[in-house]
């Protein structure tokens, strides 16, 4: 083609676009310049010849769900249509992978037990989804995120194959718990600003589920800490990061996270590696030491200070059925969740053997009527919560011991990646990848007793996580932290 022509050809289909965007924008519909943004972007970032597109867009998905959390995850680009980008990032992201394994004759996935149950986890749902999609309508489609959602740890393990992408992803998780604390504090303090002006189409961008922002900053407090002293001079902000983080997380009190964070710290000192443990008791001691000096400083019974309230709290873990008495008004409705969660497990399981046992009751089914005669009798309460704050019973009632059964073999199957990882990593250069496999297991645990794997704010991040974290078990040198092997580098 002559190139004058091209030029000319290029230029008037630019203006023509260019036109077409401008009567979009006049008119509010924001899609058009959207995708027209998108795809000038792509084609940008493949010109450079760096990461890939599909590794910045994972990379933003990830700041936006941990940093913007339930505010983010409302945000929907397309006018009138409940899209969310959680749904159009899959959209963009699966077909590029795709298309980038064929042109290299590679297939996105492992054969190994990991990527095996996902794939069998995720073809069991599919066969579901179909039947259910009639039966329950857009319902069904709102449950099968529980599973389409795992799609993100096969984008994440694909891209972990292509270094400056891999580094991309490493980078953008550490800059994402960096600022998690930032505006995690920000938002405590000046709550009527983000709510009220920081907003977008109306949707605050910036909106933090309590469980789910303590599950992360406890994730972040894992990932952020250095293993051990080195000669990078990213090590100060670090510290400073992974201690607010720890403090944040331990002041909003979630038991779930809790749970998590002792596990992730567990794995890790159960291989040698004793930092994370020392400072979450120090970080403990000291605060425990603060608020019961206050506490006996205040004139009021001791029962109704904070240093109790925490005490309780922490007790209320080994509380199963809800019974013990609680003497702090702060604390009173701990055996009350407890009760919640055991009374809706319970009537998930009941319903769930007596109806479909095998294949479970569906996506789309309402696993909370039976729960909510029992717990809320007589009360007219407005009930909007879809998942039983437990992973493996949402899997249970959904898609029965087939599901449950599946996910119990991935949990499984992530304990050996772990256990695979720390053995190959323990003695070598990329030691600071450590930190994410065992950071995994704060959000893997707080699912059993949350609601993380179901919603986008919390499954999102976690599978992208999970699939840096196993691609890293397989290739070892993939581990290794950029910051803390540019530190060496530079020493």
């Amino acid at each position: 083609m002559d190139p004058r022509f091209r030029i000319a050809l290029v230029a008037v289909l630019g203006s023509a676009l260019g036109v077409w965007i401008g009567v979009a924008l006049a008119q509010e519909e924001h899609f058009v310049a959207s995708l027209a943004a998108l795809v000038s972007v792509w084609l940008i970032l493949a010109w450079t010849g760096g990461p890939l597109a599909e590794a910045w867009l994972l990379g933003f998905l990830f700041f936006g769900y941990v940093v913007g959390n339930r505010g983010f995850a409302q945000l929907t680009p397309i006018a009138n249509l409940p899209l969310f980008l959680s749904e159009l990032g899959l959209a963009f992201a699966v077909p590029l992978v795709a298309m980038r394994g064929a042109i290299r004759q590679e297939l996105p996935l492992r054969r190994d037990w990991l990527n095996g149950l996902l794939l069998f986890w995720l073809a069991l749902a599919c066969g579901r989804i179909v039947p259910d999609t009639r039966t329950y309508g857009f319902m069904a489609l709102r449950d099968f995120a529980l599973v389409y959602y795992v799609l993100y740890f096969f984008l994440a393990q694909a891209l972990a194959r292509h270094a400056p992408s891999r580094r991309l992803l490493q980078r953008a998780i550490l800059v994402t718990f960096a600022v998690l604390p930032i505006s995690g504090l920000l938002a405590t303090i000046f709550p009527e600003f983000f709510l009220s002006n920081l907003l977008v189409n109306g949707v605050p961008l910036i909106f933090y589920k309590g469980d789910l922002l303590a599950t992360f900053l406890y994730t972040g407090f894992v990932v952020l800490l250095p293993l051990e002293k080195s000669a990078g001079r990213n090590e100060v902000w670090r510290w400073v990061a992974a201690i607010i983080s720890l403090v944040l997380g331990l002041a909003i009190i979630s038991r779930a996270s809790m749970v998590g964070l002792a596990v992730a710290v567990g794995w890790l000192a159960w291989w040698g590696c004793w930092r994370h443990a020392k400072v979450v008791g120090a970080v403990c001691a000291a605060g425990l030491l603060a608020v019961t000096v206050h506490s006996l400083l205040q004139k009021e019974d001791f029962t109704q200070t904070n240093a109790y309230a925490i005490y309780e709290a922490v007790a209320s873990i080994g509380d199963f059925s809800g019974d013990r008495n609680y003497l702090s008004d702060a604390s009173g409705d701990k055996g009350d969740n407890n009760r919640f969660r055991l009374i809706w497990w319970r009537n998930v399981a009941e319903e769930t053997l007596h109806d479909a046992p095998v294949l479970g009751l569906g996506f789309g089914a309402d696993l909370s009527r039976n729960f909510l005669a029992e717990y809320y009798p007589i009360a007219d309460v407005d009930f909007s919560v879809r998942s039983p704050h437990n992973v493996f019973l949402t899997t249970f009632g959904r898609m029965g011991f087939a599901g449950a059964l599946l996910l119990l073999g991935i949990y499984a199957a992530l304990a050996r990646s772990t256990v695979r990882a720390f053995r190959m990593m323990r003695d070598s250069t990329a030691r600071q990848g450590l930190n994410l496999q065992a950071a995994c297991w704060v959000g893997l645990c707080s699912a059993c007793f949350g609601v993380v794997l179901e919603g986008p704010m919390g499954a999102i991040p976690l599978w992208i996580m999970l699939g840096l974290a196993h691609h890293a078990a397989v290739e070892p040198d993939a581990g290794d932290d950029p910051g803390t092997r540019d530190g060496a580098a530079r020493g």
